[in-house]
């Protein structure tokens, strides 16, 4: 069987893995053909994952776009942006500017478009670490070189914010984005600064089949309700 086969065969996390461990090779055939529809595959359940989370958290009276104190967020955001042309357009300007991208932020825009989750239910918790994915656009608008090892010229390596942090998202001043170092020419990368260290894949994993939309959750010793019923009946990945 092929990648792909395999893959709807349940073989989620192993297919990943083989795919992460070729490195910059996955770009190349009989790989590349196989790996982006792996990718696709996977980003396309993830969307429909998402379409369930935002359906049944509105139907538990969470509010969008306030943050947990109340307050109204400064810009709009809908929770599930549908991918668009400008959005394909911003993607190529970002690989345009720092190199490639990891197939799975590419079909994550394809697919999935946008995600922010960040919102206020009036008896949850605060410091739930709602999932945000956001568009090119907002990776472009925080897209700067950093220092390169030795041996390598400064600016060689780009970081590029996906996301808030936790702090930021309950209106507290925080640290750095999540985001991802650039270029990458991998099957997926590592979401860097969010605290579980994981490849974007599993973290999505993570965030909405445990944890339905809140990876914040992971780790505390609080009783969350309403937790199985979001994830009730979600597709693997």
């Amino acid at each position: 069987m092929n990648y792909l086969e395999r893959y709807r065969n349940g073989e989620y996390e192993q297919v990943w893995n083989d795919l992460q461990a070729l490195g910059s090779a996955v770009r190349h055939e009989p790989h590349d053909s196989q790996a982006r529809e792996v990718a696709t595959e996977t980003m396309r359940r993830v969307r429909r994952n998402c379409e369930r989370l935002v359906s049944r958290l509105r139907s538990l009276g969470y509010v969008f776009g306030t943050y947990p104190d109340g307050s109204r967020r400064s810009y709009p955001a809908q929770p599930l942006t549908t991918p668009s042309d400008v959005m394909r357009a911003d993607c190529a300007d970002l690989e345009a500017q720092a190199g490639p991208l990891p197939l799975s932020l590419v079909a994550f825009w394809q697919e999935v478009g946008a995600v922010d989750l960040v919102g206020m239910h009036p008896t949850w918790p605060d410091g739930l670490d709602p999932l945000v994915v956001d568009p090119p656009e907002g990776a472009l608008s925080f897209l700067f070189d950093e220092e390169g090892d030795a041996g390598e010229t400064q600016g060689s390596r780009q970081f590029a914010g996906l996301a808030p942090d936790d702090l930021h998202k309950d209106n507290v001043s925080g640290g750095d984005p999540y985001g991802v170092r650039l270029p990458d020419p991998s099957a997926d990368f590592i979401f860097l600064y969010e605290r579980h260290g994981l490849l974007f894949v599993p973290y999505l994993r993570l965030a909405i089949l445990h944890w339905g939309g809140f990876p914040g959750l992971d780790g505390r010793a609080v009783q969350f309700e309403p937790l199985g019923g979001l994830v009730a009946g979600l597709e693997r990945f």
